[in-house]
This record gives C-alpha cells, structure tokens and sequence, in this order.
C-alpha cells in the first residue's frame, strides 16, 4: 500500500508517498494539471494508493482527477488534523508528510465529500446565458424549486436597486454640485452624490491638500534622526471617498484624452497601481477646486499642471 499525503495549493500540490512501514518512496511538487496529476499516480500502478488531502475551496478539481486513479481518497478536517498534528516547523513537505504519516496509521480526521454538482460555462450564472444554462439543466424537483426562489429574490434585489438608482438619479439632476461635478473625467451620477455625502461641507477643508489626506491619498512620511522619509499613501480617512476617486481615475484614463496622457506620462517611471491612484489625487484636487473656488475641468489645462 502507497500513503500519499497532499499539500494542495492553487496551482500546484506537494505530495510526499510512503510505503508501508513509513519509508519515503517519493516527495516533491506536481502542478495542478490533469496529465501532470495522472501521470505521478499512474507511477504506482500494480499498487494500491489512498490519498489524503485537506479540504479547501478548490480541492473538487482535484478530486475530479486523482479519484478515479487512487483507491481511496481521504478528504482530511484542515481543523482537527491541526490538533493532532500541531508542529513547530510548517511548510508544503513538512505538511505532506505528515499527512501521509497520519494517513498510514489511519489517525485522520475524514470530513464528508460532498458531490460535485455541475460547473456552470459562464460567468455571471445569473446574468442572461447564465440563465439561459439553469434552465436546461437537469435537478430533481426540490433543488429547481430552491434554483428559482434564488432566482426570484435576485429579480427582487434588482428591481429595488433600480429603484434606488432612479432615486438617485432624480437627485443628482436637482443638485448644481453633482452636475458640476460631472464635468470632471470618470465622475457620473452615481459617484457625484457619493462625493457630495462623503466630503459634505467644502469649508471644512482649508486646503486642496486637507481633503486629500481626508481621503488617505497623500504618502505616509516617518521622520527619525532628524531625517524624513515618505512611504505609500496613509489609507487613513474615508475609504469610500478614496475608492471612489480610484475608480474615476481608472475610467478616466479612457475618456479623457489629459488624463490618459498624464497617466501615461507616470508609467514611463512608476508602477500602474503608483499611478492610477496619482490620478485619483489629481482628480480629487479637482473636485476640491470646483466645489471650493467653482473652477471647471480644463481639458487643455490638466495634463500640464
């Protein structure tokens, strides 16, 4: 009999196989790949092999493939194996291998393997072709029923969602603020009365500078020894506000020809994350112009301050 123990991650596994009395035949990685997990258990064949695997979010995958090749296959408690086998050293082979030890002794926790189901071909399963798939499959009449409630309250939530935005919408045509701000790339509706709520009065910020450490979208700096140094922006203040502005940004860079070239001209030395958030600052310095002095977005003025 081969105990095959099985550290399994993403996208590869470390597997450590012992024969009976505990002696290691073979230890190493093996990608997550069907000829690649095939063919390590195919390496056994006139042998019979059991497995033991923790259970994770994508352990069905490879239980699709190595069932059919193995014995038998332990889906191992990641919880209780922990108690049993508490170790001061852990990395993939320490862990593998100590999943085959227990394996051999028959000392694992086994959790209960549920079936697979279907794996839908699209995305979105709720969205048209998602649909479009639920409703050709076949499910016994109990699960169908469950299928279309799920379906119903989706249609529920969707319709009061619109209904919120029609809501929203109707506001941010009555407000100046919003419609000015608007003008400013990446900024819609939507956005606009986010803004509006998240900065509130304009006054209480002195500076262009106040409300962007408002939003956590100015750089950390540590001073010690009479020396300063800045770090990535400080993420202190609204998240909203600072997600918001990030968002803009991004769309930004497609709808506006400045501030694509001002992105652009960032990417020659820095990072695209770097960047992005460097035009959600400048775009925030904007918002903060509008709404402080009523300066508009210039178009031919952006890019070059």
């Amino acid at each position: 009999m081969i105990h095959v123990g099985v550290d399994l991650h993403q996208r590869f596994c470390y597997m450590t196989a012992l024969e009976a009395r505990g002696k290691i035949v073979q230890s190493g990685a093996v990608t997550n790949e069907k000829v690649a997990l095939r063919k390590y258990f195919r390496q056994f064949r006139g042998q019979a092999v059991q497995v033991a695997v923790e259970a994770c979010g994508f352990w069905p995958a490879f239980r699709e493939v190595v069932e059919p090749e193995v014995k038998r296959l332990v889906l191992v408690h990641p919880q209780r194996v922990k108690a049993i086998a508490s170790a001061k050293l852990k990395n993939d082979r320490v862990d593998s291998e100590t999943l085959a030890h227990l394996l051999r002794c028959e000392l694992l926790p086994e959790s209960w393997k549920a079936d697979q189901g279907l794996r839908s071909p699209v995305t979105d399963l709720f969205g048209k072709r998602g649909r479009f798939w639920l409703a050709g499959v076949k499910l016994p009449e109990q699960a169908r029923e469950s299928v279309q409630a799920c379906l119903r309250m989706i249609d529920h939530y969707g319709e009061e969602i619109q209904r919120q935005n029609l809501q929203l919408s109707e506001k941010a045509k009555q407000d100046k603020r919003a419609q000015w701000l608007q003008t400013i790339p990446g900024i819609g509706e939507c956005s606009a009365m986010m803004l509006l709520a998240e900065i509130g009065d304009i006054g209480r910020f002195g500076s262009q500078e106040a409300l962007c450490s408002y939003a956590g979208l100015v750089p950390r700096v540590r001073e010690s020894a009479g020396k300063a140094g800045r770090g990535g922006i400080t993420r202190q203040g609204s998240s909203w506000l600072r997600w918001i502005m990030v968002e803009a940004a991004q769309v930004a860079t497609r709808c506006s020809p400045a501030a694509k070239h001002y992105y652009e001209r960032l990417l020659r030395k820095k990072h695209k994350h770097v960047a992005r958030v460097a035009l959600a600052r400048k775009l925030l310095i904007a918002v903060y112009a509008l709404l402080h002095h009523g300066v508009v977005f210039e178009e031919e003025n952006f890019a070059a301050r």
